[in-house]
C-alpha cells in the first residue's frame, strides 16, 4: 500500500513538471512583440530628411514693376544671350518685370508662352517705370561643370567644319536676321552684340550680308552690313539681288563682279513691305532717361518699287506734352536721294526743319508723350530706277 501511495506521488510530480513545461512557450509567446518593435527602426533614416531642397529657380521679393519695350526684343529662357529665345515682342510691348540679374543687365518679365511662365529680356531695350535697383535679384542655379577626360589629358583637337571656315563678321550692336535683303522682309529673330557670324553672300550694293542662321547649318538670313565688323571687303561673296536670289556674277582680278542686272543703271525697284501712315513700318518710343538712341534701316526706290516708308516714333517723357529736343541723323547709299515730312494726327508738323540724306544732328522739340510719323521718300525725277538703302537714327543727344 505505501508502494501504491509512492508511486502515485511519483507520477503526480512527473505529470506537474510536464503541465509547467507545456505552459512555458505560452509565457513566451510574447517574445515576438520586441522582434517587430525594433523592425520599424528603417523608416526613420535621417540622410532621407536632411537632404537641402533644390535651390529655387525665381525667388523674388518685390513687387513687379511695369516696362515698355522700346524696340523689338528677344525674350530668353535665361539671362544670356546665349541662352534659347522664347519670342520676340515687338516695340511698345507692356511687360512685368518681376526680377532682374546681379548684373542688371537683364530683367525677368512674366511672359505665360515659357514653361514657367517667366522669360529674360535685355534690359537696355526696356523703359522701366521704377529704379531697377528696387527688384530682386533672381540667381539660377549653377550649372553642372563639364566632364574632364578620365585620363587627365586635354581632347584632341578637331579639324573645322567648312562653315567655319568661311568669312566671319561680329555684330556691333542688336540686329534682326531677316528672311530677305531689305527690312521689309520677316525677322527670323535677334541677334545681340558681339555675335559672330559666318557671311555666305551679299546683295548688289553690298549693304546687306547674308548669313548662315542658326549658326553652323545650312539655313540662310540677311542681316544689314552697317551693323557688322569684319576686316577687308565682302566683294569676294556670292551677289544676290533685292529678292535674296542669285545673280550671274563674273571674276576679275580674283574679285567677284556683279554682272549688270536688267534694271535701267543697274539697280532693282526696293520690295514692297504695304506700310502707310496708318500702318507704319515699325513704332519706336524712347527716352532720356531710358534708351537714347534707335537705329532704323531700309530701302526705297523710284519711280517703281517700294517709293516710301513710314516710321512712328514717341518721345516718353515723365510728363504728358512734356517738350524735349530729339535729333535726326540720315545716312544713305545707292543711286538716289530722300526727303522726309513729319506729320502729327495726319497733319504736316511746320517746325520739322526736313531731313536728307547726309544730313547730322537735325534737332526738333517734339511733345512727349506724342506719336509723330516721319515718311521717308525716295526722289522720283529720272526716269531709270533710282534705288536707295538708309539709316535712320534717332536719339535724345547730339
Amino acid at each position: 500500500m505505501r508502494t501504491f501511495h509512492a508511486l502515485s506521488l511519483i507520477v503526480f510530480l512527473f505529470l506537474s513538471a510536464c503541465s509547467a513545461s507545456i505552459e512555458q512557450p505560452e509565457t513566451t509567446a510574447t517574445l515576438p512583440a520586441l522582434a517587430f518593435s525594433t523592425a520599424t527602426l528603417p523608416p526613420t533614416f535621417t540622410p532621407q530628411v536632411t537632404l537641402p531642397p533644390a535651390p529655387p529657380t525665381i525667388a523674388p521679393t518685390s513687387a513687379p514693376v511695369d516696362g515698355l519695350t522700346s524696340t523689338q526684343v528677344n525674350v530668353r529662357s535665361g539671362p544670356d544671350a546665349s541662352r534659347d529665345s522664347l519670342g520676340l515682342l515687338p516695340a511698345g510691348s507692356q511687360v512685368k518685370i518681376i526680377g532682374r540679374d546681379a548684373s542688371g543687365g537683364w530683367l525677368a518679365i512674366s511672359f505665360p508662352q515659357s514653361p514657367d511662365g517667366l522669360g529674360w529680356v535685355t534690359a537696355q531695350f526696356v523703359e522701366v517705370s521704377d529704379e531697377i535697383e528696387k527688384l530682386s535679384i533672381i540667381q539660377e542655379a549653377a550649372p553642372e561643370a563639364p566632364a574632364q577626360p578620365a585620363s587627365g589629358q586635354p581632347e584632341p583637337q578637331t579639324s573645322p567644319t567648312p562653315a567655319k571656315q568661311e568669312r566671319t563678321a561680329k555684330t556691333i550692336s542688336q540686329i534682326n536676321a531677316r528672311s530677305g535683303p531689305a527690312s521689309a522682309f520677316e525677322s527670323l529673330g535677334l541677334l545681340e552684340a558681339n555675335t559672330t557670324v559666318v557671311m555666305t553672300g551679299r546683295n548688289e550694293n553690298n549693304t546687306w550680308v547674308q548669313i548662315a542662321y542658326p549658326a553652323d547649318s545650312e539655313e540662310r538670313a540677311w542681316v544689314a552690313a552697317a551693323y557688322l565688323s569684319y576686316e577687308g571687303f565682302i566683294d569676294s561673296l556670292p551677289a544676290f539681288d533685292n529678292e535674296g536670289k542669285p545673280i550671274q556674277t563674273a571674276t576679275v582680278g580674283g574679285i567677284a563682279t556683279v554682272l549688270p542686272t536688267t534694271a535701267p543703271g543697274g539697280y532693282q525697284p526696293a520690295v514692297e513691305d504695304l506700310d502707310t501712315a496708318e500702318n507704319p513700318a515699325v513704332r519706336l518710343s524712347f527716352s532720356p532717361s531710358g534708351t537714347r538712341r534707335i537705329i532704323y534701316a531700309s530701302d526705297v526706290s523710284a519711280p517703281t518699287g517700294d517709293n516710301a516708308d513710314w516710321i512712328e516714333f514717341t518721345l516718353v517723357t515723365p510728363q504728358s506734352n512734356q517738350a524735349a529736343f530729339i535729333y535726326f541723323e540720315l545716312d544713305c547709299t545707292g543711286n538716289g536721294s530722300i526727303t522726309a515730312e513729319l506729320r502729327q494726327n495726319g497733319l504736316l508738323v511746320s517746325e520739322f526743319p526736313g531731313l536728307i540724306c547726309g544730313q547730322y544732328d537735325v534737332a526738333f522739340k517734339a511733345l512727349g508723350g506724342t506719336p509723330y510719323v516721319l515718311q521717308l521718300k525716295a526722289d522720283g525725277s529720272a526716269t531709270d530706277v533710282r534705288y536707295v538703302t538708309y539709316y535712320f537714327y534717332i536719339s535724345t543727344t547730339p
